[in-house]
């Protein structure tokens, strides 16, 4: 399926009486895949709205103040396994994207390597005898569009702030 990122210019009607929507194609790469059209040949389109993804700027500015978190909580014993765990505390106060999964007790450090931020709920025994967890999981900022990676940043402010810490005005 081909698909391009285009903005919505207008909508005209033809002299048959027919509705044209027009767009504005934002790329090279999308006038390549345009010119591949075939006039008059029927195509399906679904349009959905382009959301805009964080920021780098927002993902370093995140991680540099977790960082300063886990040492303010750890003294200088912080690890990064200390900001995974503010990460995972800050995405759930955030309302993060999640899911709840249960797996075998021994797939929990798979699933940790797909889903690196998680929280294990509880465990249980299947009826077959396996030792099961219930796991959290969570998709993480890097899927989180700028508005929910902007929520999360201020649950990660807010954290900073009730630990003393001191954050520039432009933050």
């Amino acid at each position: 399926m081909r698909s391009f990122t285009a903005t919505y210019a207008r909508k005209q009607t033809t002299e048959e009486g027919k509705v044209e929507v027009v767009f504005t194609l934002g790329s090279y790469a999308d006038e390549l895949i345009a010119t591949a059209l075939e006039k008059g040949a029927p195509y399906r389109m679904a349009l959905t709205p382009v959301k805009s993804k964080r920021t780098l700027e927002q993902n370093a500015l995140m991680w540099a103040v977790i960082h300063e978190i886990a040492i303010a909580e750890n003294g200088e014993r912080a690890t990064t396994d200390d900001e995974w765990e503010i990460y995972t505390q800050c995405l759930e106060k955030a309302g993060a994207l999640c899911e709840v999964v249960v797996v075998r007790q021994e797939a929990v450090p798979m699933l940790a390597e797909t889903f690196r931020a998680y929280r294990v709920m509880g465990t249980m025994e299947s009826p077959k005898g396996w030792q099961m967890a219930q796991v959290k999981v969570f998709y993480g900022s890097s899927k989180m569009n700028a508005s929910e990676m902007g929520k999360l940043l201020d649950v990660v402010i807010d954290r900073a702030t009730a630990n003393g810490i001191m954050l520039e005005a432009n933050v």
